[in-house]
């Protein structure tokens, strides 16, 4: 229901504004001094009133080609992101980055000022964050938005189905001969990781073979946690004869616990070092451990991960799709559309 003029006349004290000001900033946000939407939002912030349902519903402005990119990765400027610039780049779109800082919920006041301000006419989110389900209430008022890297309810999104990837690599071990599988996940708070893991449990329960929680490994990250955690395994009762690695494209730097200085190095951290281990402890061992883990590109390393087995997640051609989406809204005109794209993996399974 639309503000009152009585309830404008309120946040108008409060804010020491006029009841025409604050209609504009809710209005005609882009008619509006940044600062003047400050006093409005943070007005309303203290009178506890929900703005989501008092915003006009959003109309494409023609003259604007600007699309805001918020990026979630841990790991910025990935091959996400080259895909996403490159048909951009093409379609004659300019773009630009913004790490949104969320802490509470009133924080989403600040993200739909800045949206509105600046007369965005598009929005593409890298990877998950917790202002997502504050998101819905402002969907009607907000520009198109692309979540990428992520399945979200009610929008358009352009993702990996993870728990097919878990469940058909798992399987591919097990017929293969093994029944001590081991895996390596980011975490289970992760939706990304819970779906990667459901398609491991899936795998084992389809033949009856227990799940043994001593071979899912949560949280490992570093070079040094990777090669404890395999030694720690090899070293027990029941030492796995493979295991397999999930990738870090889904990590999110809301993700506190993933806070480290080699993650910003390299996506392989913690399965170099695992590797590092495995090699250690090949004497003792009656097989070669067999390592499987998730690649973002088919082209050679040219390096100890050419010899291991992979499934690809082509992180470019998602950036690509994401793009090609968003541009396809905006063509036909249309502001709100809730389709769901799959990008496929391509598997390169080591005999």
């Amino acid at each position: 229901m639309i503000m009152t003029k009585t309830s404008l006349s309120v946040i108008a004290r409060k804010a020491k504004v006029s009841i025409a000001t604050v209609s504009r900033v809710l209005r005609t946000p882009n008619l509006t001094a940044p600062q003047t939407q400050l006093l409005v939002y943070q007005a309303m912030k203290a009178l506890n009133v929900d703005i989501s349902k008092n915003l006009k519903d959003y109309q494409l402005i023609h003259q604007s080609n600007k699309i805001l990119i918020i990026d979630n990765q841990l790991i910025s400027k990935s091959l996400i992101n080259f895909g996403i610039e490159q048909v951009l780049h093409e379609t004659g779109f300019q773009w630009f980055y913004w790490q949104f800082s969320y802490h509470a919920k009133n924080d989403i006041y600040h993200l739909i000022q800045y949206i509105k301000q600046n007369c965005f006419i598009g929005i593409i989110i890298i990877n998950q964050a917790p202002y997502f389900s504050q998101l819905y209430n402002y969907k009607k008022s907000l520009p198109p938005i692309i979540f990428v890297n992520h399945f979200k309810n009610n929008f358009s999104c352009v993702h990996f189905d993870h728990l097919t990837i878990g469940f058909q690599t798992t399987q591919h071990l097990i017929d293969q001969g093994h029944n001590k599988i081991a895996i390596f996940v980011n975490s289970d708070k992760n939706a990304n990781s819970s779906l990667f893991l459901q398609g491991y449990q899936q795998a084992l329960q389809r033949i009856n073979m227990p799940i043994d929680t001593d071979y899912i490994i949560q949280g490992c990250l570093t070079y040094e946690h990777g090669r404890e955690a395999v030694r720690s395994l090899l070293q027990s009762n029941k030492p796995p004869s493979a295991i397999i690695f999930e990738d870090h494209s889904s990590l999110s730097c809301f993700d506190c616990d993933s806070y480290h200085a080699q993650n910003y190095i390299s996506s392989y951290r913690s399965l170099f070092g695992a590797l590092h281990q495995a090699k250690e402890s090949q004497s003792q061992l009656l097989h070669p451990l067999a390592i499987t883990y998730i690649s973002y590109s088919n082209d050679l390393q040219y390096n100890e991960l050419d010899r291991l087995s992979r499934v690809n997640k082509p992180l470019y051609q998602m950036g690509c799709k994401s793009a090609q989406l968003l541009c396809q809204i905006l063509k036909q005109d249309m502001t709100s559309l809730s389709q769901c794209h799959i990008i496929d993996t391509e598997m390169f399974f080591v005999k």
